[in-house]
């Protein structure tokens, strides 16, 4: 018989059989990974059983293909379990041993199969009945998360209005409040789960994306922070807003994927979050256009483009503020940013062109540098970055 375990993610873990007490399953073997997934649950006491076999089941024996032979078969035994990708097996003790072969321990742990052992008084139907439980309940909990998939998926797209929505979340406890929209990849659903069920939250699938609500509390935002989890993060102050902060957060997990650590969308609603999801190349001709005549200007004639557009671009600025900065006059900083529209052909004074020369000198900060370079004046940056670029196929 195999019992097929099938919970919203498609399998149960090794630690969750491992902490069940009531199964009272002991583990022979040191195991390194206990988030080893068990998809089946397949009594057997064949000593070849790989035609059944299809990977990630945990093999239940009272030790028929092992009691009394040979170091060799024995070996053979679990090679053939090793290399159908067995989670585990599991050894009834006290109808042929009371302990395992010594050579079955040696064997599972030079090839890396976790070795379980549950005493005669307990029967094996206590863990097929287990496993068949967890499938019931992951099945319902599965067809929840996709559900709620559904209505989010569908109220986004416009083709459903937004009292289903306000009645899921209502449902979920999470009605009245802000709630925290957090988008992950579907590998990361059962530490998601950890996760969100400690806060009373609630988990929905989106096509290859898997999306948890939680109400927006400083204690959900501070495990979030601390955990190892790649997300991307906005706020729903209320059931209509899930209609942006719902793609609001995929977008953030798009960078968070990048960045490998949890995004928040306010990270990248800015200008520098924007000019980071930019390709290099796209950059490349804002830095060659407006920054490289300065600096080569600079460097012949010691002119002080390259700061002086600096201080004038700088945030709260007006001409006469970043002139106070230069320790210049503000005819001096005027004659100098029309020398700029001199060598570049756009205008420091235009609107337009200040967001250019703001992109330019985000690229020559940001693009291509280590952490050492973080010191260098701008001009070396854009040399380096020139240079760089002349070089690209």
């Amino acid at each position: 018989m195999t019992v097929e375990v099938t919970p919203h993610d498609g399998t149960v873990l090794l630690r969750e059989l491992l902490a069940q007490p009531s199964l009272h399953v002991d583990t022979l073997t040191p195991i390194r990974d206990l988030d080893r997934p068990i998809r089946y649950v397949y009594p057997t006491e064949l000593v070849d059983p790989s035609q059944y076999l299809s990977g990630e089941e945990l093999i239940l024996s009272i030790g028929v293909p092992v009691a009394d032979q040979p170091d060799d078969s024995i070996r053979r035994y679990v090679e053939t379990l090793s290399r159908r990708r067995v989670t585990a097996l599991l050894v009834g003790l006290g109808d042929l041993f009371d302990e395992p072969p010594a050579a079955l321990v040696r064997a599972c742990l030079d090839l890396d199969l976790p070795l379980l052992a549950q005493h005669a008084a307990v029967p094996f139907r206590r863990i097929v009945d287990w496993a068949d439980s967890m499938r019931i309940a992951d099945r319902e909990v599965g067809t929840r998360e996709r559900d709620l998939g559904s209505i989010l998926r569908w109220f986004v797209a416009g083709t459903l209005g937004v009292g289903p929505v306000e009645t899921a979340l209502a449902e979920c406890g999470l009605a009245g409040s802000p709630v925290a929209v957090c988008a992950f990849t579907t590998d990361v659903h059962t530490q998601v789960h950890e996760l969100v069920d400690r806060h009373l939250g609630t988990v929905a699938v989106l096509d290859d994306r898997i999306v948890a609500l939680c109400a927006q509390t400083e204690e959900f935002a501070a495990e979030l922070a601390a955990s190892d989890l790649v997300c991307g993060v906005a706020i729903a102050p209320d059931p209509q807003s899930m209609v942006y902060a719902i793609p609001e957060a995929l977008e953030a997990l798009r960078e968070g994927i990048r960045w490998r650590r949890s995004v928040h969308i306010e990270e990248i609603a800015t200008l520098d979050g924007l000019l980071a999801a930019v390709p290099k190349v796209r950059l490349v001709p804002f830095v060659h256009r407006l920054l490289v005549p300065l600096v080569d200007h600079d460097k012949l004639n010691n002119g002080y483009l390259v700061s002086s557009l600096e201080a004038f671009l700088a945030p709260d600025n007006d001409i006469s503020t970043a002139a106070s900065h230069l320790y210049v006059h503000v005819n001096t900083l005027r004659n100098r940013l029309a020398k700029v529209a001199e060598l570049t052909g756009a205008n420091p004074l235009d609107e337009t062109d200040r967001t250019n020369f703001r992109i330019a000198l985000w690229a020559a900060r940001n693009m291509g540098m280590g952490v050492a370079d973080t010191a260098k004046p701008v001009h070396d940056k854009v040399i380096q970055l020139a240079r760089a670029s002349h070089t690209r196929p």
